[in-house]
């Protein structure tokens, strides 16, 4: 019995060098976390919704969420976190998290890749300015058309009436 015992402890820590260095489990917890700057203008990114999209190849087999703040995991503002160890599939060093932020119109975007390391950060990140909406780009090209096409026909129609009225001495 003695003798079985040791063989099979043998055995293990014969395998044991042999498990790939890059195998992790999804029940290990893996953080990762990032800082987001204030856009240019000054608007604050706390409230904005981040998405964490691991990616394996060209397989994303996770997305997890987080809110920036406060609010959020990170408890701090400007910061977010998110342990990968939630994803439903085993996770592995080199899997990459793709992050994005999102708060109405800005955004900002930023990646990074798991190491062994119980917890990665994402390179500091800025919220973008609020710029124009699509819609108003085209709400602003709609007046503009307009109003040219209305300031051609008022001078034609000026240019017509010059053309037809008779002077008279």
């Amino acid at each position: 019995m003695k003798r079985g015992l040791l063989l099979v402890i043998l055995v293990v820590f014969m395998i044991l060098p042999v498990v790939p260095a890059n195998f992790a489990s999804a029940s290990l917890q893996h953080g990762v976390l990032g800082y987001v700057q204030n856009a240019r203008d000054g608007t604050s990114p706390d409230g904005a919704l981040v998405t964490f999209n691991v990616v394996r190849g060209s397989e994303t087999y996770c997305s997890l969420t987080d809110t920036v703040g406060r609010k959020g995991n990170a408890k701090q503002p400007n910061w977010y976190a998110q342990d990968i160890g939630n994803c439903g599939k085993d996770w592995q060093t080199g899997d990459v998290v793709y992050v994005t932020m999102a708060k109405g119109p800005r955004e900002s975007e930023a990646s990074v890749a798991l190491t062994r390391n119980g917890s990665d950060q994402v390179p500091t990140a800025q919220l973008s300015s609020s710029g124009l909406g699509s819609a108003a780009v085209i709400l602003i090209v709609l007046i503009t058309v307009s109003l040219i096409i209305f300031i051609i026909c008022f001078f034609r129609g000026k240019k017509q009436n010059f053309k037809n009225r008779k002077y008279t001495k």
